[in-house]
């Protein structure tokens, strides 16, 4: 009778379990949401055990997001590291919208709140560049960061050094993906081919290569490499031990992949013999897979001048260069101070505009890049170091090569007697926009009579300014800083600058990079976005963004003040 309600008991526990329902109470979870970019970045004040490769034991949570009014949407975040998840979205502003951030453990993180008017600046992270670059390897001469490039899907980031050090890392994690050395050169430029599989760095040393590496497989291997010297020369510096003496040897001032995989390089060099200046330039269209040359230009020599730069559409069908050689007359049947448009297909010549002196304060015309390609081909613009600005339609009849607008953007000014003037060679284009940045005031060399600072700012001086095709000026924004560089994503919507200029006191440390979205409705106002500041100093030339404009690379280096402190340091932040 015992054994009976002894199973008789069981079993009614049994169906208890079976029969009542068991409720599990989801675990809240303390944050706050930051509305970004092109997406929302939540901050959890708990570590979670993360990863961005789920598995049976680590799932990725479930974020839905959606306006409080309407129906919400289920994405998939990605994890910065144990407290912070980055989800893209486009977030309308000030509307308010209901977060809910949930794990298979119940874990939930629920938040209302209301989007801001524009996005704020954030810092994804810091990486510190000593240890994968090396920069502390000769104490004496420390190396310095000299190139930053994105791959296309913003997963990888190269940073290169002065001493010939590659380093790429995930630009999410901060982990470092792969760590070479060139060789004792100077990394002058950097990129990757569209799907990431292919990385191409140049060097500015006495053979000036450039390098193609396979990412592809578990160690990345070299593909190919190519010797410029081979056609631009080689040469000895007149001090090989000077920390410029990299200026005198031939590298890549610009390598850049194409949509179809080719890589255009533009290789310079400069150098003196015999106590003669001499020059030698040639922009090459490789086969970027094998490394096969498909055109040079010129194609039967080398242009005996500078190529300042050059910029190409997006079907690689009209490549723009500017050429130019100080001091010197016009050689065989090339001119200085030209712009040259190639046919992409062939290299062959399709016309060239040869620019007239600004006198009486110019007698030649030279270049500081100044030369850009609206991506659709229609359009370019061109400046002048003279302080001049230009805009060319591409398809233009032999009889009528003329520019379609020019204007005086920073030509000289005379105040009290005394010529100033302003830098204006940084530029770019969307197929809406003639992008003109132009900069510091100050007296060209040869019109100082006796004055070296300017005694005032050239009034179109450190200012933004958005032209359409046709000429008109659309929207203009006052920098802060010294522009040290320009990049527009791929998409044409975002741009960024960095401005940075070592001053005599702490007011004057003004370090940052400015966002713009381009596409916004209005005029500059509307179209900044904000400024992400640095403690530290940004080189020149080495900011960068991804081509599908989420990822910012910036790089700082550190600044030794009056009272001997430092400021800043030797890092690469990843911002959006």
């Amino acid at each position: 009778m015992k054994n009976q309600n002894l199973r008789l008991s069981i079993f009614l526990g049994l169906l208890i379990c079976v029969s009542v329902p068991t409720y599990i109470v989801a675990k809240p979870l303390e944050g706050n949401v930051i509305f970004i970019r092109g997406g929302i970045v939540i901050e959890l004040e708990e570590r979670l055990k993360t990863s961005n490769e789920p598995d049976s034991l680590h799932p990725l949570p479930s974020l839905v997001i959606g306006e409080e009014s309407k129906s919400a949407e289920e994405i998939y975040p990605s994890w910065i590291d144990d407290q912070r998840a980055l989800a893209t979205y486009d977030w309308k502003p000030q509307t308010d919208y209901r977060i809910a951030l949930r794990w298979t453990d119940s874990s939930l993180f629920e938040i209302n709140t209301t989007a801001p008017l524009k996005p704020l600046p954030y810092r994804i992270r810091t990486v510190e560049l000593e240890e994968p670059l090396s920069l502390l390897a000769n104490l004496q001469r420390p190396a310095t960061p000299t190139t930053v490039a994105f791959s296309s899907n913003g997963e990888q980031l190269a940073v290169g050094t002065n001493a010939g050090h590659v380093a790429i890392i995930n630009p999410l994690t901060g982990d470092r993906i792969w760590k070479t050395r060139i060789s004792e050169g100077y990394a002058k430029h950097a990129a990757f081919s569209p799907d990431g599989k292919r990385f191409y760095i140049g060097e500015q040393s006495p053979d000036g290569f450039i390098y193609a590496y396979d990412l592809s497989t578990t160690k990345p291997t070299l593909l190919w490499k190519y010797r410029m010297a081979d056609d631009i020369d080689t040469s000895t510096p007149q001090n090989p031990d000077d920390v410029y003496a990299w200026v005198q040897y031939p590298g890549p001032y610009r390598i850049s992949t194409t949509e179809g995989g080719d890589l255009l390089v533009v290789g310079n060099h400069s150098w003196t013999k015999e106590g003669v200046g001499l020059k030698k330039a040639q922009l090459y269209r490789f086969d970027g897979e094998t490394g096969k040359v498909k055109w040079k230009w010129p194609p039967n020599q080398t242009l005996p001048m500078t190529i300042s730069w050059f910029d190409y559409s997006r079907d690689v069908k009209t490549v723009a260069l500017l050429a130019y050689k100080r001091g010197s007359e016009d050689t065989t049947s090339f001119k200085s101070g030209t712009l040259y448009v190639i046919e992409g297909e062939t290299g062959e010549t399709a016309w060239e505009y040869t620019f007239d002196p600004l006198k009486p304060y110019f007698e030649e015309v030279t270049f500081w890049r100044g030369v850009s390609a609206s991506p659709d081909g229609g359009f370019i613009n061109v400046t002048t170091d003279d302080g001049r600005a230009f805009i060319f339609k591409t398809a233009l009849p032999p009889a009528a090569i003329e520019p379609l607008w020019e204007t005086n953007l920073t030509t000289p000014l005379e105040v009290s007697g005394i010529p100033i003037i302003a830098t204006n060679g940084t530029i770019a284009a969307t197929n809406d926009f003639a992008l003109f940045v132009t900069g510091d005031t100050f007296i060209p060399y040869h019109l100082q009579k006796g004055a070296q600072r300017p005694p005032s700012a050239h009034p179109n001086g450190m200012t933004l300014f958005a032209h359409g095709w046709s000429g008109e000026k659309v929207w203009q924004w006052t920098l802060e800083n010294m522009p040290q560089g320009l990049q527009v994503d791929g998409t044409g919507r975002y741009a960024v600058i960095s401005v940075s200029k070592r001053g005599q006191n702490v007011e004057e440390q003004l370090h940052g990079v400015s966002v713009f979205d381009l596409t916004a409705e209005g005029g500059g106002l509307s179209k900044y976005l904000y400024t992400y500041r640095t403690e530290g100093q940004l080189p020149y030339d080495t900011i960068a963004i991804s081509a599908d404009g989420r990822f910012i690379a910036l790089i700082e280096t550190p600044i030794a003040m009056p009272d001997e402190t430092v400021r800043g340091g030797n890092q690469v932040h990843i911002i959006r």
